[in-house]
């Protein structure tokens, strides 16, 4: 069939222990090692496992691999079922009577049932919470003394790095834990240097390093000594953007102007601002972007700004809209994730190799404080209690503006923050 584990992929298929949790980078296998584990079961007779990932997208990756890459090509007798809705998803193999169900867990409810044999959960570290594993898949493991293998790319320090770090505690004797590098396989090497070019160096060790990264403090690397120029003006050559966040107190909003020119990512000049203003009616904030000095090729702002004003009737994308200013923005999940679009941004402001390619003119100084004191919440401990950035009324609205203008320029093409497409 072709598959030739590597010595990562190989300790994975020798251990014994009952519940593995394997930590690896992106595009390094961690899918066709499950698949693999899978397959001794799936031909034995009598058995009943699952596929649990965030979404059943994710989840029927692996069944794919399974299939077609492995089932099909050794001719096997392949039973395949949904339900009526659609959602659930069955493999079963004809004259053994074992299945493999595929599940989501954005359905709480069907990860409810009988006894299984085996579980493997994909990208484990996203799942909302540890409830899920708690509460509805452990479980299922216990009548038939199941197996588990997680396997994931690290999201911070949360519920799933607590249980990866069972595997190295003498007081947990039935885990295994395994941390691989995306650099580590024979298949990726040659993509690392175009990576750090795209991508943080947060975002780079996190996704392709598979480390555990601490989201505490501040949001963006912002250093004035780097990002803010005092010479920084209008250059009529440039494309300029505008980007509204229509906030409820306090709205802002960013000029910027792109050099697509620029080797690596292109680079931002933020030229202007209207910042810190306080109860400033949508009417007035329109007349006042409209009267902007520079030749805009296009506006993006909150998709919320599309929801009806209770004040005027019109919504606020309308009211500029009636002013000669059609506002654009993207409605999609990837976008509106207030975390991956934060990540996103990141990268302009440093990429993996430590360069710059966003910079902002000293003149915008509400936008300069902004970007400074962009934080995430924090417990008496100092460390981050979740990943999603505060929302102060105050910092967040030009930090908002921003992201709107990235995400519109630069979309997010994947489920993981930090694939773009130009």
């Amino acid at each position: 069939m072709g598959y030739q584990p590597t010595p990562q992929q190989l300790s994975i298929h020798n251990s014994t222990k009952r519940f593995r949790i394997n930590c690896q980078g992106r595009r390094s296998g961690k899918s066709y090692s499950a698949a693999y584990e899978i397959l001794p079961w799936l031909l034995t007779p009598n058995t009943r496992g699952w596929i649990v990932s965030p979404s059943y997208n994710l989840s029927q990756k692996i069944a794919r691999i399974i299939k077609e890459d492995i089932m099909v090509k050794l001719k096997l007798p392949i039973e395949n079922k949904k339900e009526v809705n659609g959602d659930l998803y069955y493999m079963k193999l004809a004259g053994l009577n074992s299945e493999l169900s595929v599940k989501s867990a954005d359905s709480p409810e069907s990860l409810i049932g009988e006894g299984i044999d085996y579980l493997v959960i994909d990208e484990a570290a996203a799942m909302p919470n540890k409830l899920i594993w708690e509460q509805y898949l452990r479980p299922t493991l216990s009548d038939r003394q199941g197996w588990c293998l997680m396997v994931s790319t690290p999201r911070g320090f949360n519920w799933w790095h607590k249980l990866w770090s069972r595997g190295g505690d003498e007081k947990f004797p039935d885990w295994e834990s395994w941390q691989h590098s995306s650099s580590e396989s024979p298949f990726f090497k040659d993509q690392i240097e175009d990576l750090k070019k795209e991508l943080t160096d947060e975002t780079y060790r996190q996704e392709y390093e598979a480390q555990f990264t601490s989201f505490s403090g501040k949001c963006l690397p912002y250093s004035d000594a780097i990002h803010t120029k005092t010479n920084l003006k209008y250059n009529p050559g440039l494309p300029t953007y505008v980007s509204i966040d229509f906030g409820y107190r306090k709205p802002a909003v960013v000029v910027v102007q792109v050099d697509h020119k620029s080797k690596g990512l292109p680079t931002l000049y933020q030229i202007d601002e209207i910042a810190m203003v306080e109860n400033i009616k949508t009417e007035d904030l329109a007349e006042r972007v409209r009267k902007l000095p520079y030749n805009v090729v296009a506006y993006f702002g909150d998709p919320a700004g599309g929801g009806r004003s209770s004040q005027s009737g019109i919504s606020d994308i309308q009211i500029f809209w009636r002013k000669g200013m059609r506002v654009r923005f993207r409605k999609d999940a990837m976008t509106r994730n207030v975390v991956n679009g934060v990540s996103h941004m990141r990268r302009w402001f440093e990429d993996a190799n430590g360069d710059s390619h966003f910079f902002v003119s000293s003149k915008c100084k509400g936008s300069i404080t902004s970007y400074q004191n962009y934080r995430y919440p924090e417990n008496r401990a100092e460390q981050a209690v979740k990943e999603e950035p505060l929302k102060d009324g105050v910092h967040d609205h030009v930090n908002d503006a921003l992201r709107y203008l990235i995400c519109n320029l630069f979309p997010i093409k994947s489920r993981m923050a930090g694939v773009i497409d130009w």
